[in-house]
């Protein structure tokens, strides 16, 4: 049962930093098109985004159903944080509210 939390943590996180790797590429121009999609970072990303859907499906083995949407969701707060230590993105007060409300929904939900 622990290790379901934990992959379901792992894949939130695994899933995060694909998301901004994916983020950081996006901000550079390629040079051409089929650069935008067949570089290393893109493609690390990819594979890591496979491999949180695959720890995603090791959790719902054993975890309740209702369980692993909560966890999922914090996924804008990781991406949040993490856009602003690799990315120097300042958080909005706007994101920072949106943020708030969701994990708000994720603590009202699961009670």
């Amino acid at each position: 049962m622990v290790a379901s939390y934990l992959f379901a943590i792992a894949a939130v996180l695994i899933s995060s930093a694909s998301q901004v790797l994916l983020k950081k590429k996006a901000n550079q121009a390629p040079k051409r098109f089929w650069e935008k999609f067949l570089n290393a970072p893109v493609i690390i990303s990819y594979v890591l985004l496979f491999g949180s859907m695959a720890l995603n499906s090791l959790a719902l083995r054993k975890m309740d159903m209702a369980v692993l949407p909560c966890i999922t969701a914090t996924s804008f707060l990781w991406i949040m944080l993490l856009s602003a230590v690799f990315l120097g993105e300042k958080p909005t007060k706007r994101k920072v509210i949106g943020i708030a409300m969701i994990l708000l929904g994720v603590v009202v939900s699961h009670l």
